[in-house]
């Protein structure tokens, strides 16, 4: 017999006791005590003592529901953080996983230095050119103390027509007023930045196979960076950075592509000539400024500036 028939009918006939229960169901006592305790465990019928206690169906469903709820949380943010706990372990265990010996079924680069960050991302975006690339970048000091070279370096995975690139930032960086003409340049070539309050570590993933990360997971000035080319190990570290991603803001709340170009536009530029500024090509120049036409309905490139500053407010050309 079924709990869900025992409930049916205690609910039907609200009997006092179990056996009045047992009587009801035309079954011997002994038959009632697994469901009654599957139906107390549901907290959806209880016995105290040799009295039965009801609840209202509804409250009653919505307090196992409410349950059941909690106890999947739990569940699942044990599971994050054993995730979490993984990830922060991997490089130790992709070195532990060579130690020292050639493995051909998982090639290992292992970078050191003041610059290994920007080195490896040389090293592997200079391998095949990348068409996608996901940047958790949690300090961009780092780069900066490294030189303007290394620094520049960053900030050259341009997204283009046909390439997807996305760059998690922190919240000081996004800020930081040396970082604004970066971030126009990377958001005109059509690069999605977002910001996080606390990006975990540097880390990122090229195209659907190829991962960098540093040697100790969160340091913020990783002079050791570990790279390898392995499809599971990307898995894993897109997951991290989707969750990142879906927690972080857009850099601009109210950016749009074409906005690098107009603030030039609104100085005087030629398109060719805001294009080679930004490092565009004059046709994506020009395609940012027909996107823009298109947007705000303009007929002209006048029209079009008025639209743009009477949206952006007058102090628009103070921003590059």
């Amino acid at each position: 017999m079924s709990w869900l028939d025992v409930l049916a009918a205690a609910l039907r006939e609200r009997p006092a006791t179990p056996a009045d229960l047992a009587a009801v169901l035309g079954v011997a006592d002994a038959a009632l005590h697994g469901p009654l305790e599957q139906l107390a465990e549901m907290r959806l019928l209880n016995v105290i003592g040799d009295e039965l206690v009801y609840r209202r169906p509804d409250f009653a469903a919505a307090d196992a529901l409410q349950h059941t709820l909690d106890e999947g949380v739990r569940s699942l943010q044990e599971s994050v953080q054993r995730s979490k706990e993984l990830i922060a372990d991997l490089p130790e265990l992709l070195s532990s996983w060579t130690n020292g010996r050639e493995s051909p079924s998982l090639p290992l680069d292992v970078i050191e230095g003041p610059w290994a960050l920007a080195d490896m991302w040389r090293l592997q975006s200079s391998r095949n050119a990348p068409r996608s690339a996901d940047l958790c970048i949690p300090a961009t000091g780092v780069l900066r103390a490294a030189g303007l070279e290394y620094a520049e370096t960053f900030w050259a995975a341009r997204a283009g027509d046909e390439h997807r690139v996305r760059v998690i930032l922190s919240d000081e960086d996004a800020r930081a007023p040396e970082n604004q003409w970066h971030i126009d340049n990377e958001l005109a070539t059509g690069t999605l930045i977002r910001v996080h309050p606390r990006p975990p570590s540097f880390f990122w993933i090229i195209d659907d196979d190829i991962v960098a990360l540093p040697q100790v997971w969160g340091d913020p000035d990783p002079t050791t960076v570990v790279g390898a080319r392995t499809s599971a190990l990307a898995t894993v570290l897109h997951w991290a950075f989707e969750s990142l991603w879906t927690q972080s803001r857009p850099v601009r709340s109210d950016e749009h592509p074409w906005d690098p170009m107009l603030r030039l536009l609104s100085r005087g530029m030629t398109v060719d000539a805001a294009a080679q500024t930004l490092g565009l090509s004059p046709r994506t120049g020009r395609r940012r400024i027909d996107e823009a036409m298109r947007y705000f309905g303009a007929s002209s490139q006048f029209t079009l500036g008025a639209a743009w500053t009477a949206r952006s407010g007058p102090d628009t050309g103070s921003r590059a």
